[in-house]
């Protein structure tokens, strides 16, 4: 089995993550139940918590 490169599989990760960000953030304005809102906003809460670690790995990773 080919071992996948570190910096690839965090850049890949780090955009599907940021676009998961910006689709819930548009998603949590735009629909009227306010409880779905708050699950998605949630959500898009997490995933940034997300991008902030993989971005945070990425940056040591290259010094």
């Amino acid at each position: 089995m080919e071992m996948l490169d570190i910096k690839t599989a965090l850049r890949t990760t780090l955009t599907q993550k940021q676009e998961l960000v910006r689709d819930y953030q548009s998603y949590a304005d735009r629909i009227n139940d306010k409880e779905v809102a708050k699950m998605f906003k949630h959500f898009a809460e997490a995933e940034a918590l997300h991008s902030t670690q993989i971005k945070d790995k990425l940056d040591g990773l290259v010094q």
